[in-house]
């Protein structure tokens, strides 16, 4: 088994950074391989330009986004840890899915339909949230939030997704943080 994780929180005494450092101990530990995707750390330019459209205009895509095309293809899962930022991903990730999703790697749409071509995946989301569920149902957007990346896996082809929400961070104890880095899976 081969990963692909696409981390994307700029703080490295995050929580969210002993997720990745758990997650990557969790891999090595079975002796499978892993590539790692750090957005910030690479200052990965999240904002799709011109020059992006020209490039799949001309069937090709800039250098940046066909290094991490590539590292997508080798892998059989794609590992995403972010945390929820105003009811969304932090747009480093967002920007990173429309570059890297494009046309051509993530899907073909032409007069035969829309075909997704990443089929082979599979993917596990570990994504944390300042929030109670509670709070987060009482505004209809504990689903939405999940929905809106678990579906553009699925349109891809990534029907396979592994979602782990971890609630209330900021306002927990190290000892149940702890438990929570426990119980995480891939």
């Amino acid at each position: 088994m081969k990963h692909c994780i696409i981390y994307a929180h700029p703080n490295e005494l995050s929580f969210n950074h002993a997720i990745k450092d758990k997650v990557i101990s969790l891999i090595n530990s079975r002796g499978e391989q892993y590539n790692l995707i750090d957005l910030y750390q690479q200052r990965f330019q999240p904002v799709l330009s011109t020059d992006d459209f020209i490039a799949l205009q001309n069937n090709t895509v800039n250098d940046d986004v066909k290094s991490h095309q590539q590292l997508v293809t080798e892998a059989d899962n794609l590992i995403f840890i972010y945390p929820i930022w105003w009811f969304g991903q932090p747009a480093i990730l967002k920007g990173w899915i429309d570059r890297i999703f494009s046309s051509g790697f993530a899907y073909r749409d032409d007069e035969n339909g829309f075909t997704p071509l990443l089929t082979d995946k599979s993917a596990t989301l570990i994504v944390t949230l300042g929030s109670s569920q509670e709070v987060l149902l009482q505004y209809g957007m504990d689903d939405f939030m999940k929905n809106m990346i678990v579906g553009t896996l699925n349109l891809v082809g990534i029907s396979n997704v592994n979602c782990q929400q971890l609630y209330e961070v900021p306002t927990l104890t190290a000892a149940e943080r702890q438990t929570m880095l426990e119980n995480i899976s891939i």
